[in-house]
């Protein structure tokens, strides 16, 4: 198959000092340019309590804020948090909504990031790279599939799941390719589907296999 990506929605640009706010670009020919977040600005921003107690990730130097998440999503994230401890136990940490950095103006923010390692490993440092990615999405699929598949396949992060729970499935996402010279970006090759009476497996960890339905709620 031929990777596309998309546009994700919107982004929320913040206020210094009150939280975000919607943002509309501006009309063309008007001369104004919109203002590019770097990581470095979006971790002081964090710093600052800007964003207070909302979710935030970065894209291409636009802060998004994130819905708070509902019951069904903290306990799929709970229910593969839980597994994925049990299969990487050694020489491996499992994160849990906590930064990686894509270049200098993308932190995805992952649900969950299996890097190598041990905790102590990040404590001055934030992951660049992972063995697997983890998205719950409840309202966030379109752009969980693409913007953000689109950053973890630049990253060469060769193992990307997104829990649907609207749709009772997981996506797979694997073999991450470059896409044509001149877009400077890098795509999936392979996307699969898997419903609730499959099983999947890590490519990290091949023989530790899950069945979909005890992902979800």
């Amino acid at each position: 198959m031929t990777p596309t990506v998309t546009p994700a929605a919107q982004p929320i640009t913040p206020r210094q000092s009150a939280g975000p706010v919607a943002v509309t670009p501006p009309p063309p020919g008007t001369g104004l340019t919109p203002f590019r977040w770097t990581v470095a600005d979006y971790r002081e921003l964090g710093q600052l309590e800007v964003f207070r107690n909302m979710r935030t990730f970065l894209l291409d130097g636009e802060i998004y804020v994130v819905a708070q998440p509902k019951p069904p999503h903290d306990t799929a994230l709970a229910l593969t948090e839980e597994w994925l401890r049990t299969v990487f136990h050694t020489g491996h940490h499992v994160r849990t909504q906590k930064g990686f950095d894509v270049g200098t103006r993308n932190d995805p923010g992952p649900d969950i990031a299996v890097v190598t390692g041990t905790i102590r490993d990040y404590s001055t440092r934030t992951p660049t790279a992972a063995v697997l990615i983890v998205e719950v999405s409840e309202t966030s699929l379109s752009g969980d599939i693409t913007a953000k598949a689109e950053k973890y396949a630049t990253a060469g992060v060769p193992d990307y799941w997104v829990i649907d729970l609207v749709n009772r499935q997981v996506h797979i996402f694997r073999d991450p390719v470059a896409l044509p010279e001149g877009l400077g970006a890098t795509a999936y090759r392979t996307h699969l589907t898997f419903g609730p009476t499959d099983t999947i497996a890590p490519l990290a960890a091949p023989h530790a296999t899950v069945a979909v339905a005890d992902l979800l709620p």
